[in-house]
């Protein structure tokens, strides 16, 4: 049976606020925007706001492994698998699309379908509320 390694991820929002002195907005967002200027020692991580665990979706992110020595070495440990990985001596294999984004159309249908209050009117709250910020990049308050 073909062994694979494939690198996968999930986006956990890390969130900080800053207090800045600046002359105009403009110049505090260009201050926020520059990590030398400020460090994320303070930061929050919202494990609540998390985006679903995904394929992380370069071009090549997996590779297969053909061998029982490089096998025994992939299962040590997840350095071991990211040498493997990037070693040059596999041939990377791409990701089919399905695995690498979620499908947003489909998802926000499924939301509109399950909060359809007929007559062309939908009511979104909750959990569907929060995560059709999420869907457009919005920070979802506590």
């Amino acid at each position: 049976m073909p062994r694979y390694v494939i690198e996968r991820q999930y986006l956990l929002p890390v969130y900080q606020y800053l207090a800045l002195e600046s002359p105009d907005l403009e110049s505090a967002c260009r201050e926020a925007l520059d990590d030398g200027e400020h460090d994320w020692e303070d930061a929050q991580e919202d494990y609540e706001s998390s985006r679903p665990t995904t394929i992380v979706s370069t071009i090549v992110s997996a590779i297969e492994i053909a061998g029982e020595a490089e096998w025994a070495t992939a299962i040590k440990s997840q350095y071991e698998r990211s040498g493997l990985m990037y070693d040059r001596r596999h041939e990377f294999i791409e990701i089919p699309r399905q695995f690498t984004e979620a499908d947003c159309t489909a998802e926000l249908a499924e939301i509109l379908e399950r909060n359809d209050c007929g007559k062309g009117r939908v009511l979104i709250d909750g959990d569907d509320f929060k995560r059709l910020k999420l869907m457009a990049g919005m920070r979802v308050g506590r």
